[in-house]
């Protein structure tokens, strides 16, 4: 019993916790997000960097580019890609994803979970938290 706790305290600590802005919204900055259980070099990851920097991959190309969070609100700016084709299930993650982002103006984010909407409020891609260590 005391390894369980140990280790679910160990699990807990290790996890990076998300910094508040002053109106008490968390940052994205510093934190990595990822689409299901998938790490490898076709995964779906988004990694928020300081200065509103923000990379990853799509599914098959990675990309590069910025984001502007204001609260809830969350806006990302022009990406640039790599250009490599890859099998059509790729290519087909590759445009829902892309989409997704280029869509996105509000974001429900908890610590384990990043949930990107449109205008309305509709849930447009999940994330969850990758960045545990």
């Amino acid at each position: 019993m005391r390894r369980i706790v140990s280790a679910a305290i160990v699990a807990t600590a290790a996890l990076a916790p998300l910094s508040a802005h002053a109106d008490g919204y968390m940052s994205l900055a510093g934190s990595e997000w990822g689409e299901g259980s998938d790490t490898g070099p076709m995964s779906v990851m988004v990694k928020f960097e300081a200065g509103d920097k923000v990379w990853g991959r799509l599914g098959c190309n990675r990309f590069t580019g910025t984001y502007r969070q204001d609260g809830e609100r969350l806006r990302f700016g022009t990406f640039a890609t790599t250009r490599m084709a890859c099998p059509d299930p790729q290519m087909q993650t590759e445009k829902r994803v892309g989409d997704a982002l280029m869509a996105t103006r509000k974001a429900d984010l908890g610590q384990l979970r990043l949930v990107l909407m449109d205008e309305n409020g509709k849930e447009l891609l999940a994330l969850q938290r990758r960045d545990a260590d």
